[in-house]
């Protein structure tokens, strides 16, 4: 209700509340409880919104659910509380701790974008599950591995997610082969996702991709059809993809 009110992407209010996107995605989805002080800055920003304070039901401390698992991890002497990694937990405190990380962070994204954005990503990776391998590359969900056991079977030389730069931004594209693009989604917050892939989108085209395919399940296909009209964006399953790679055989380099 308060991103409507404001007319305001997730982002631009994630950064009104000075928090990151990914926590207010995080609260926006139930999956974690919004911070006391957040909430009086978001009725602050949106009065309109002022009548929820009178759903709370009661306060937590900030670190409410958190004390048994704090004591638990000390007693088992996990993470940084581990012995073998003394040495690494004193050179991040001398180092200047959560807020030398901070500096570290913000040093790297104005001195080194490139070698930034590919560092933080290397570390999602390592961090999210890929789950399924196929001719020994692994792959976040089925619908990957699907559009990567086509584009392999038809003879298509294809960069997965490849690391990509236009401006100051920075994206990571699912299938990159030669002058198209292949976006695989199934999300079912569907005009959100709509909105960041068209985003992307007009990146990709100012970048020189001639095309764009948006992959989904037929679930979804109608919705994401409706909200991402564009010529050079083709919204499909999977099942349309082998005949349209076999239209694109003159465009996209073969292996």
């Amino acid at each position: 209700m308060a991103r409507i009110s404001l007319g305001l992407p997730w982002r631009k209010l994630a950064q009104k509340l000075d928090v990151g996107y990914s926590t207010l995605r995080d609260w926006r989805d139930e999956k974690w409880s919004m911070k006391q002080s957040t909430f009086a800055k978001l009725l602050e920003l949106c009065p309109q919104c002022s009548s929820f304070a009178n759903s709370i039901i009661e306060l937590k401390d900030d670190n409410w659910g958190r004390k048994l698992g704090g004591l638990s991890t000390k007693n088992k002497q996990h993470g940084f509380l581990n012995p073998k990694y003394e040495k690494q937990s004193s050179v991040w405190k001398s180092s200047g701790g959560r807020i030398g990380t901070r500096k570290w962070h913000i040093m790297m994204k104005k001195e080194k974008p490139s070698e930034y954005h590919q560092l933080q990503y290397n570390k999602i990776k390592q961090s999210l599950k890929y789950k399924h391998e196929y001719e020994g590359q692994k792959y976040r969900n089925l619908l990957e591995l699907d559009v990567a056991k086509i584009l392999i079977e038809k003879g298509f030389d294809f960069e997965y997610e490849a690391m990509l730069k236009y401006g100051d931004k920075f994206f990571f594209p699912d299938f990159v082969t030669g002058k198209l693009v292949i976006e695989c989604t199934f999300w079912h917050d569907v005009e959100q996702r709509a909105k960041e892939l068209k985003g992307k989108v007009d990146c990709y085209l100012k970048l020189g991709f001639e095309q764009i395919f948006i992959v989904t399940t037929q679930k979804y296909l109608e919705k994401y059809s409706q909200l991402l009209r564009d010529l050079n964006v083709r919204v499909i399953t999977c099942d349309s993809l082998e005949g349209l790679l076999d239209g694109n055989k003159g465009r996209v380099k073969r292996a």
